[in-house]
């Protein structure tokens, strides 16, 4: 595979968002429920939660997840 300069800036941006302590899918689905109540609710998320955003923000399949379930609860 061959990187185009589009690629390396991805890289490097995903590289300069990381963390010495982040969490995974699996830990950011065990708290997706809360994240997403707060969402629904308009509510910032507790300090508790800080890793949980990171990853949501860096994580696109665990955002829409998280979207989803956010429609979820507010439809009516």
């Amino acid at each position: 595979m061959t990187l185009n300069d589009d690629h390396i800036r991805s890289l490097l941006a995903v590289s300069a968002a990381t963390r010495e302590a982040e969490i995974d899918c699996d830990e950011f689905l065990a708290v997706m429920a809360v994240v997403a109540e707060a969402h629904a609710a308009n509510r910032a998320l507790p300090a508790s939660l800080v890793l949980a955003a990171e990853h949501e923000q860096r994580c696109p399949t665990c955002r829409e997840e998280c979207a989803a379930l956010v429609e979820a609860i507010t439809r009516p």
